[in-house]
């Protein structure tokens, strides 16, 4: 049997356990920040975005509830399909337009004391999201982690305890996952579908987890924006039969 049919089970479930974590234990910046010690090589872009995404995240997420920061994960499909060439304008304001409206009403939200954190965290989650895009979408091939980057993991258990070394083993899980989803021939497909799906999994999952977090004001930009996602790209797919 080969080791590709257990791709797609291992990335899903790894999604699972990092937002499970996330749900139940507080996050350790320095466990964030780690993760992309793993994959940094000082002569690829990429690896210097990965690098400053994560640092960003190492500040904002522990000050963000876990449901909040898991809403903002839609903005990486909606940014693929912003920046794709071959989408017709109007849809990528629609989407745009849409996507800026449901962050600056969790922000007017926050402002209100009605979400947890502060609009500037949030603003700042946004960038590193944003960084986060633009090393998938740059990333120069396979790159495995570093052998010698292990060696953190005994370091962030006695430092921070296992949720937050379990944390980030599991982070460098998913992305070492997701390069064979998308570099394996078979799986070369998968990137898009992967880019769609796995955003959205952790929401559901912390939802799951932790009920109390859910509000409703929460849960209508959450869903109006992958509405806007998954309608953006059906009309996508349907531009090259209407041409």
């Amino acid at each position: 049997m080969r080791i590709s049919l257990f791709l797609w089970p291992a990335l899903v479930l790894s999604v699972i356990a990092v937002a499970g974590i996330s749900a139940t234990s507080s996050l350790n910046s320095l466990a964030i920040a780690a993760s992309a010690l793993f994959f940094f090589y000082p002569d690829k872009v990429a690896s210097w975005c990965l690098a400053l995404a994560m640092a960003i995240f190492a500040f904002t997420l522990p000050h963000l509830p876990a449901l909040l920061a898991a809403s903002t994960l839609l903005l990486l499909p909606a940014l693929s399909l912003w920046f794709n060439p071959d989408r017709h304008p109007h849809v990528k304001l629609l989407l745009g337009a849409v996507m800026v409206a449901m962050f600056a009403g969790m922000m007017a939200l926050q402002s209100e004391a009605k979400l947890g954190g502060s609009p500037t965290t949030l603003a700042l989650q946004t960038l590193a999201l944003m960084g986060l895009w633009l090393a998938i979408r740059y990333w120069p091939g396979y790159q495995p982690p570093h052998r010698g980057a292990w060696l953190l993991l005994p370091v962030l258990v006695a430092v921070s305890g296992w949720p937050a070394a379990l944390w980030s083993a599991t982070t460098v899980m998913v992305i070492w996952l997701l390069q064979w989803v998308g570099f394996t021939p078979q799986f070369a497909r998968s990137r898009h579908l992967a880019l769609h799906l796995i955003p959205s999994m952790p929401f559901l999952v912390i939802t799951w987890l932790t009920p109390g977090q859910l509000t409703l004001s929460l849960l209508v930009a959450w869903a109006t924006m992958l509405a806007a996602i998954w309608v953006g790209e059906y009309l996508l797919l349907e531009e090259p039969d209407d041409q």
